[in-house]
């Protein structure tokens, strides 16, 4: 009798065991899918790459994974080694969304996607462990896509953003940030601020003021020159002033307007300045 009342509180306790995991399992998947329907129903915080045949750069993070979405199933994968790449959603795999998560704290790892529609996404991922300009959830889309523009906002061109950088102007679906910062320079002569910077889709804009700090010497400024990144990411670049005069001698001041690809960061930005030598007139004007 014992015996048998002893079996009977093993099976029942064993069946309690069995329903408490099944109730977990259930509940842990339900909690899964919901947090996942949320990610992805927050389209607006996507931030778009537009790709066409040369290599995109994109910003991650080390130690939470990425989303990436595609228009297609991802076939294929190279260059990933250093990477785990594997569908966001693992208890309902989809290719066309994969969650990227790197294996190094820093530095640049080169990865193409295939897709199942013969598209190619080449990018140059590049890993830190805290990158302001990281973004957690991107959405790749080729150049000639048919739902390339937001749908919320209105179509921008690099060259309405330029003119509303000119007026200083916000932006619908644009985060304008004013803000006055210190920028590297590669002329000793060249003094360099940060002023605004708007972030959207598909663009970032830079605001950059720019002095030239010599008593003797020009300081001229190319636009033609200005690089965002490697691969170069600048679409259009605007100077008030190509020439920057010594102090007390004319103008030494101007602002350069820089429209970028919006997967590019202010720290990517190189401004090309050359000093010239001011050339002395003679007794005469001659």
């Amino acid at each position: 009798m014992e015996k048998s009342i002893g079996v009977l509180n093993f099976e029942s306790i064993a069946g309690l065991l069995q329903k408490a995991i099944v109730t977990l399992s259930i509940g842990l998947y339900f909690i899964f899918v919901v947090f996942f329907a949320l990610l992805l129903s927050s389209r607006a915080e996507a931030k778009t790459v537009i790709y066409g045949s040369g290599m995109e750069q994109v910003r991650i993070k080390y130690g939470a994974p990425t989303v990436f979405r595609f228009q297609k199933a991802v076939q294929t994968i190279t260059g990933a080694g250093r990477l785990q790449v594997e569908p966001a959603n693992k208890l309902d795999p989809n290719y066309k969304i994969l969650s990227v998560d790197p294996r190094f704290t820093n530095g640049v790892n080169e990865v193409t996607f295939f897709l199942t529609d013969n598209s190619v996404v080449r990018t140059k991922i590049l890993v830190s462990p805290n990158d302001p300009a990281a973004d957690s959830f991107y959405d790749f889309k080729g150049r000639d896509s048919d739902d390339i523009a937001d749908e919320n906002a209105p179509p921008m061109t690099e060259v309405e953003l330029l003119k509303a950088m000119y007026r200083s102007e916000g932006i619908p679906g644009y985060k304008l940030v004013r803000t006055s910062q210190s920028f590297p320079s590669k002329n000793g002569n060249g003094s360099v601020e940060l002023l605004r910077i708007y972030q959207g889709n598909p663009f970032n804009g830079y605001v950059f003021k720019i002095r030239n700090t010599s008593w003797r010497k020009n300081l001229e400024i190319d636009v033609r020159h200005i690089t965002v990144g490697n691969p170069n990411m600048a679409i259009l670049s605007q100077s008030d002033e190509s020439t920057l005069f010594p102090k007390g001698k004319g103008i030494n001041e101007t602002l350069v307007r820089v429209v970028a690809k919006n997967t590019s960061s202010s720290r990517d930005v190189v401004l090309a300045m050359e000093s010239e030598e001011v050339e002395e007139k003679t007794k005469g004007g001659k």
